[in-house]
């Protein structure tokens, strides 16, 4: 095992390894700090923590959120803090929509495998109306058991001293009980719910416009803030702020977040924001957001993350040895800062004082691979010390060694490994986020010529692409509920009938069909593609392949796109993408923009058959090709030829009997 691999840290989630406590111990302390001002005074407060790529930003969040995971029951006299972090892959319009869902997921994980943040914040809240000492677990554990009228009681009347609305204190009472967990943590999420489900948990869902819902998703977040108390600190940490910006110099980017953070710390009483930022984007948000938003975000100060000094880098190797098996440990040499030489070590301290935590561990990693290597092959050498090559046998991002093949090969695996992980973790409630933020990267890459604009007049179209030819726009209809997708198709008739638009593309999920009675539903759409508008159901792959592109680029925004320790610029990804792009991206932008040679969407007829087939094989998966032709009373030849010409779709066994059914439920 070589102990220096893991050096980038992607989630502060992730399980605790080796941490070095005097590595950022000053902003570490600050943010503690800052949990017990909060916690005292009852109003909340932000921090702005800015360093190089590589410094150990997230790094340091997990140290945090390690620090506040309680290590015994919840009790009355023990002190609690609840943690969210925000990876900030999203459009700009998009923020309160991508905080609602990171922090009900957040919120949703079991605490010591057992008890949730949400249930902790039960716990607490019961402690404040009721006299209790000692252990609340068990407590709640005897009144779930034994006096489940008694604890609807309570919950009744924490309702009321917050002044709940009906949604959130319905909410809150299925978690108490335990009940529609799922579909409970998908409302509360923002995603769209049949009305069954709805109905199952007696709560309500009105999505309205792209704005309307963005503005739902931050009273549900302010909602849920206060629901935890001023007993209860919410630290809530913002990572890769970078990925917002489509484009460089894109100041929408930094006025939402601003506004964000503004709102949290204004509208709430018991927040921590912490904002983790490139150095670089640091100096943006100085230039470019409001000076009000700044001094909310920094309100307990702006910290920086600085490189590791020599105690410091040594310190962190020698936690990474300490990591081997006492076997191993017996066997490396002994000597300060191995497996680095002393000269090497000398040497990167030779120019400048500090370097990077992530520069570091990337060449010992590349170190201790030679001498394993050398180990094995049991030659003789002297093993204590690695001799020093003239150039250093790690390249790096800026090092005009590097060949374009390495390069190529880093890019090839890394998008590989990124692809597969997005198809297999698909889901049809991420769509719209996928295709809101990346979209206008992918095509900024493609299409450098085409500019992304806004027209407020058009609340339900969530991307305006314009060209020397008109308007385009692109309005995400992936709803479940199919009295809200009604709604907002109705609203796209009135919106497209204004004419701001040349081209109206509506993009429907595959993955989630009309219902068999949506009937109304299904005429709004004819009427609106009789009206000209197009209607496209991307594939999963492409949606993965969207997903992975924006993906990359946000780290590689944010430096986290790390190759043998070294920061790859996002033009050197940009280039590549270009150059290799990903099957079915170029069709998604010509279907899109309408361009010369592609259908830029189906037919009329395709469309309604489409759609037809698909809710028809969501209920029946396997179903001979005569019974589908009895029940969509159309021709075996249209039913054949649909499946046909959509083999992204629809898959058909020849039989007999014939068989169709939908390729993603065979992939799935």
């Amino acid at each position: 095992m070589n102990p220096f691999r893991s050096g980038i840290v992607a989630s502060p989630w992730e399980s605790t390894v080796v941490d070095v406590n005097s590595i950022h111990h000053e902003v570490y302390e600050q943010c503690l700090q800052g949990i017990q001002q909060v916690r005292q005074t009852q109003r909340s407060a932000g921090l702005l923590i800015h360093g190089e790529a590589g410094s150990g930003k997230t790094h340091l969040l997990r140290r945090l959120r390690t620090h506040l995971t309680p290590s015994a029951p919840s009790d009355t006299d023990r002190e609690e803090t609840l943690y969210v972090w925000v990876r900030l892959q999203t459009s700009p319009r998009m923020i309160w929509r991508t905080l609602r869902r990171t922090l009900v997921d957040d919120w949703f994980r079991p605490v010591r495998g057992a008890n949730s943040q949400f249930q902790r914040i039960l716990f607490h809240r019961f402690a404040e109306i009721r006299t209790a000492e000692g252990d609340l677990e068990r407590w709640y554990e005897f009144m779930l058991e034994n006096d489940q009228p008694g604890l609807k009681e309570l919950l009744d009347q924490i309702a009321d001293a917050l002044d709940l609305d009906r949604n959130t204190a319905v909410a809150f009472e299925h978690i108490a009980f335990g009940r529609h967990l799922r579909d409970l943590r998908a409302w509360l999420s923002g995603d769209s719910l049949p009305e069954a489900a709805l109905a199952r948990m007696d709560l309500a869902q009105d999505e309205g416009t792209d704005e309307e819902r963005e503005d739902q998703s931050r009273q549900i977040v302010l909602m849920l803030c206060r629901l935890a108390g001023n007993g209860l600190p919410v630290v809530i940490s913002f990572d890769q702020v970078e990925a917002l910006q489509i484009s460089p110099g894109d100041r929408d980017a930094v006025f939402a977040f601003g506004q964000v953070t503004s709102t949290l710390h204004d509208s709430t009483s018991n927040v921590l924001v912490v904002s983790c930022v490139q150095s670089a984007f640091n100096s943006i948000l100085h230039d470019h957001a409001r000076k009000s938003d700044l001094d909310r975000m920094s309100s307990l100060g702006a910290w920086t993350l600085h490189p590791l000094d020599r105690s410091q880098s040594r310190q962190l190797i020698q936690a990474r040895l300490s990591q081997l098996d006492a076997a191993e440990t017996e066997t490396i040499p002994t000597s300060p800062g191995w497996p680095l030489s002393p000269a090497e070590f000398d040497a990167l301290f030779a120019k400048n004082a500090f370097i990077p935590p992530r520069k570091l561990l990337s060449l010992c990693a590349e170190r201790f691979e030679i001498w394993l290597k050398r180990s094995k092959q049991d030659s003789g050498d002297d093993l204590t010390q690695i001799a020093e090559p003239e150039k250093s046998a790690m390249p790096t991002a800026g090092d005009e060694s590097v060949t374009s093949d390495t390069m190529e090969t880093f890019f090839r695996e890394k998008w590989t490994a990124d692809f597969e992980q997005k198809r297999a973790a698909s889901t049809p409630e991420r769509t719209e986020e996928i295709v809101r933020h990346g979209l206008p990267m992918l095509v900024r890459l493609v299409a450098p010529d085409v500019k992304l604009v806004s027209d407020d007049l058009l609340p339900d179209v969530s991307l305006v692409f314009e060209t020397d030819c008109g308007r385009t726009g692109v309005s995400l209809c992936t709803q479940a509920n199919m009295n809200s997708l009604s709604a907002r198709l109705k609203r796209l008739k009135i919106q497209q009938a204004t004419g701001r638009l040349k081209r109206l593309v509506v993009v429907r999920d595959n993955r989630v069909p009309m219902s068999a009675g949506a009937k109304k539903t299904r005429q709004l759409l004819d009427e609106l593609e009789e009206q000209q508008a197009v209607v496209m159901h991307p594939t999963v792959e492409a949606l993965a392949a969207l997903d992975a592109l924006r993906d990359l680029l946000s780290d590689a925004k944010s430096g986290d796109l790390s190759w043998h320790g070294g920061t790859i610029a996002p033009q050197s990804l940009e280039d590549w993408l270009v150059a290799n792009l990903a099957e079915g991206l170029q069709d998604l932008v010509d279907d899109v923009l309408g361009r010369p040679g592609n259908l830029g969407g189906e037919t009329i007829s395709d469309t309604r058959d489409v759609e037809a087939l698909n809710t028809l094989l969501a209920t029946r998966p396997l179903l001979p090709l005569d019974e589908a032709v009895e029940v969509l009373q159309r021709p075996i030849e249209v039913v054949t030829a649909i499946a046909e010409r959509h083999p992204d779709r629809f898959r058909m066994l020849s039989g007999p009997p014939a068989i169709l059914y939908r390729a993603e439920d065979m992939q799935t």
